[in-house]
């Protein structure tokens, strides 16, 4: 038997989760002040006041939902990149993660797109790992040419346009060759030569599009 305590917190479980889907799938295509709270319990189908057992306010369940997001591209990107010592092979297997990501999850990835306004400054948190990897390239000498930041800038600018491009195409069979091109024409500017940068983009484009994603990317 269940005890009363345990229903009760799965009670409230469902209903979090159920706001937090809801607040995803309206964040997606309309900006937070757009949607009201009547909207976001309506699309849960709960009751208002469940609401603000869960969040102060909508600003408070776009805040949530963006660091779950992060959290889960965070964690999937490093997964992906686990034993990957070469830099240029990390940042293509991460711009390509996020194409593929896009056309897996679309409406997660126009949330994303909507609750992220910062994501193209390099010292966001979300770009930590980006940052990372160009720093190790630059000073092992795989990445040449570029400052930085403008570095940053590049990766970061190559995903964000990747995503946008793959969001309005709506057709999977366009993303990895989309995103091939992207990550070539990316490790190009940051120094690679025309092979080494086509091997690296078509190699990461291959396992990345081949993989099962996780369903909380």
């Amino acid at each position: 038997m269940i005890a009363t305590g345990e229903r009760v917190d799965r009670r409230r479980e469902r209903t979090r989760a159920a706001l937090m889907r809801a607040g995803q799938v309206l964040f997606a295509t309309r900006s937070v002040d757009a949607v009201s709270i009547d909207d976001i319990v309506a699309a849960a189908e709960v009751a208002k006041g469940s609401f603000y057992n869960h969040f102060p306010d909508k600003d408070g369940l776009a805040r949530e939902i963006a660091k779950q997001a992060r959290a889960a591209i965070e964690l999937t990107v490093a997964d992906i990149n686990a034993g990957v010592a070469d830099p240029a092979e990390r940042v293509a297997r991460a711009l390509a993660m996020f194409a593929r990501g896009a056309e897996a999850f679309p409406i997660r990835a126009q949330a994303m797109m909507r609750l992220f306004p910062f994501a193209s400054v390099p010292d966001a948190p979300m770009n930590r790992g980006v940052r990372a990897d160009i720093q190790a390239g630059l000073a092992a000498g795989r990445f040449e040419g570029l400052a930085p930041e403008a570095a940053v800038l590049m990766a970061v600018g190559t995903a964000q346009i990747a995503v946008s491009r793959v969001l309005e195409r709506h057709a999977a069979d366009t993303a990895a060759t989309l995103a091939e091109d992207l990550i070539f024409g990316l490790l190009r500017g940051l120094g690679l030569d025309t092979v080494a940068a086509r091997t690296v983009a078509g190699k990461a484009c291959a396992d990345i599009f081949a993989a099962t994603l996780p369903s909380g990317l």
